[in-house]
């Protein structure tokens, strides 16, 4: 092996080792876990629907469905669906609720958290990595995603629990850091200044084939690079690429592995997995995630937009 690969390597591993006491890395692998299990200060959320939870999970886990970390579509007619105009949904919840949920698992502000998702694949990769950056946004410092999910545990020979698992509640209180959820205006701003966007989406909406929902324009965000999320998994999997890989596969699509950059999709869930990568990976703590991307920004006639390809459906 030559040298220039080693050193990233070295460095995975020693992520995937570093013991619980102290700072928590980024990522964990199921022999991480299991060697740090039982320790007071780490929880295990599992983001798993209720269900799926109560179906299997890991020893000690609580249960903090994905659903419960991005806001829902408001009931037709009702209330809060008179006063959503912009129809977005899946965005951040407010800061409250968020606060509500995790006093009620059970977490506490000095909490190390590893989140744990089903593990099928890198879509639920892109959902952990997405509960990572709301943990951000709220300021907590110890987090960490486990690779690989609950299936890799599991295949790890590790057991598994069934039923449902509680925690004394919490008084949870958030640190808000808003700078780390950029809305259309900052997007937009940074655009004008020539920071590099990343669309983390597939190729057909990259180049304006077709598009998340009819109310929004088909292409991208003028200058934005293209790198699929699934790309950051191994093969599609829900375990991230190495550190070596990643840089090498950024550096690929032309994307610049430190400064200020901002990654999108279509509603910030697969840009959080690329997100993810360049930001607790590779270590750029200027990476963004752009919470509402095209679902907003492809709805506003005032932003602007490019396709590579369009077709006309009259023609």
């Amino acid at each position: 092996m030559s040298r220039p690969l080693l050193y990233p390597l070295l460095a995975w591993l020693a992520l995937l080792s570093a013991p619980a006491s102290a700072s928590v890395p980024p990522v964990v692998d199921a022999q991480w876990l299991k060697t740090n299990q039982g320790q007071s200060e780490l929880v295990v959320l599992d983001i798993q629907s209720p269900n799926d939870y109560q179906r299997f999970h890991i020893p000690g886990a609580v249960n903090a469905p994905y659903e419960r970390w991005r806001t829902q579509p408001p009931k037709p007619g009702s209330k809060a669906a008179r006063a959503n105009a912009s129809g977005l949904t899946s965005m951040l919840p407010p800061v409250e609720r968020l606060e509500a949920m995790l006093s009620e698992l059970g977490v506490s502000n000095d909490d190390a958290l590893v989140i744990v998702a089903t593990g099928r694949g890198a879509s639920d990769l892109a959902a952990a990595a997405r509960v990572f950056w709301t943990l951000k946004v709220l300021g907590h410092e110890q987090a960490s995603v486990l690779d690989g999910g609950l299936v890799g545990y599991a295949d790890s020979g590790a057991p598994l629990a069934r039923g449902r698992e509680t925690r004394p509640a919490t008084a949870y209180r958030a640190d808000l850091q808003p700078e780390l959820a950029p809305d259309a205006q900052a997007v937009r701003a940074a655009l004008a200044a020539q920071t590099p966007l990343v669309d983390a989406r597939s190729e057909g909406e990259f180049v304006g084939i077709y598009t998340g929902d009819a109310a929004e324009r088909p292409g991208t965000i003028p200058g934005a690079r293209h790198l699929p999320h699934d790309w950051v998994s191994d093969g599609g999997s829900a375990k991230l690429r190495s550190p070596g890989a990643l840089k090498a596969l950024f550096e690929a699509r032309g994307i610049v592995t430190d400064g200020e950059q901002i990654h999108f999709c279509h509603s910030g869930n697969r840009a959080a997995l690329t997100w993810f990568a360049a930001y607790a990976v590779l270590g750029n703590e200027e990476a963004l995630l752009y919470d509402g991307s095209m679902m907003e920004w492809a709805r506003d006639d005032n932003l602007p937009i490019s396709a590579e390809i369009e077709l006309c459906d009259a023609c």
